[in-house]
C-alpha cells in the first residue's frame, strides 16, 4: 500500500512494475509446465513396447514377415489365441513369447528369433537380437541396436570381442589329457560355430560350440573339450558369471 506523499505518476510506475513482475513470473510458470510436458512426451518416445520394438523391426531381421504381420502376432496374443501366422513364403511362423523385455518367434522350422531389451546404467536400454539357424547343428549371428533401429558395434557388449572371438573360449583341456589329443580334438569341431541363447527371465546369454557332420562317438569324444558358458548383462556389457 502506498502512502498518500505518492504522486500519480508514481502510483502508475508501481502499478506497471507489478504488472511487469506478474507476468514474469506467469512466463516462468509457463515455461516449467512446457519443460514438464517435453521432458514426459520424450520419456514417453524413449520407452518404447516390445510390441512396438517388434513390429518397427527392420523386415531384413525377419524377410519372412513384415510388420503386418508381426503385429498380426501381437494382436493374436492379446486376444488369448495362438500366435502363428503364415509368412511370406507360405509357411507357418509361430510367436512364443511377448513379454515386456523378451520376444521369441520360430521364423521357420530351422529359424528362430530372440530379442531382449537389456537395462543400461543411463537409464536408457539396448536390444540384443539372436538369430539362430538349426542345419546339422544350431548355429547363431548376434547383434545389438538401440531402440531406433540404429546398429550398435557388439564388440563393448561382448568384453571386448566378437562372436567369432567367443569360439576359442568354448574349448579347454581337461588335465589329464595330452595336448596331442587336445588338439586332435579341436580339429575335429572345424569349422568353428557358435550357437547362443538369450534367456528369458534373466538378463542372460548363453553360448557354446556346436559340433556339425560328426559321428555319435566323435561327439561324445568332442564333447569332453567343449565348454557351454553363461554371461550375464550388467548393465554396460555381458559379463562371465
Amino acid at each position: 500500500m502506498l502512502s498518500s506523499g505518492y504522486g500519480i505518476f508514481d502510483l502508475a510506475l508501481y502499478s506497471l512494475g507489478k504488472e511487469m513482475v506478474e507476468g514474469i513470473v506467469r512466463m516462468k510458470k509457463i515455461k516449467y509446465i512446457l519443460c514438464v510436458c517435453l521432458m514426459m512426451a520424450s520419456m514417453g518416445m524413449g520407452a518404447k513396447s516390445m510390441k512396438d520394438l517388434l513390429v518397427s523391426m527392420p523386415d531384413s531381421m525377419m524377410p519372412t514377415l513384415n510388420s503386418n504381420m508381426r503385429l498380426e502376432f501381437a494382436e493374436l496374443q492379446e486376444m488369448g489365441v495362438k500366435a502363428e501366422v503364415k509368412n511370406l513364403l507360405g509357411e507357418v511362423s509361430v510367436m512364443d513369447t511377448l513379454t515386456q523385455d523378451f520376444v521369441q518367434v520360430r521364423m521357420s522350422k530351422v529359424s528362430t528369433l530372440q530379442m531382449k531389451k537389456l537395462p543400461m546404467e543411463n537409464g536408457d536400454s539396448v536390444l540384443c537380437v539372436v538369430k539362430s539357424f538349426a542345419g546339422p547343428e544350431k548355429e547363431s549371428e548376434l547383434y545389438f541396436f538401440n531402440q531406433e533401429w540404429k546398429v550398435l558395434n557388439a564388440s563393448p557388449f561382448l568384453g571386448g570381442k566378437r562372436m567369432e572371438d567367443l569360439a576359442e573360449t568354448l574349448v579347454q583341456k581337461p588335465d589329464t589329457m595330452s595336448e596331442s589329443r587336445f588338439a586332435d580334438l579341436k580339429a575335429m569341431i572345424e569349422p568353428k560355430m557358435v550357437s547362443a541363447l538369450l534367456l528369458q527371465n534373466e538378463n542372460a546369454l548363453v553360448v557354446r560350440l556346436a559340433s556339425p557332420l560328426l559321428s555319435a562317438d566323435d561327439k561324445k569324444a568332442v564333447n569332453v573339450i567343449r565348454l557351454q558358458r553363461k554371461f550375464n548383462w550388467n548393465g554396460k556389457s555381458f559379463k562371465e558369471s
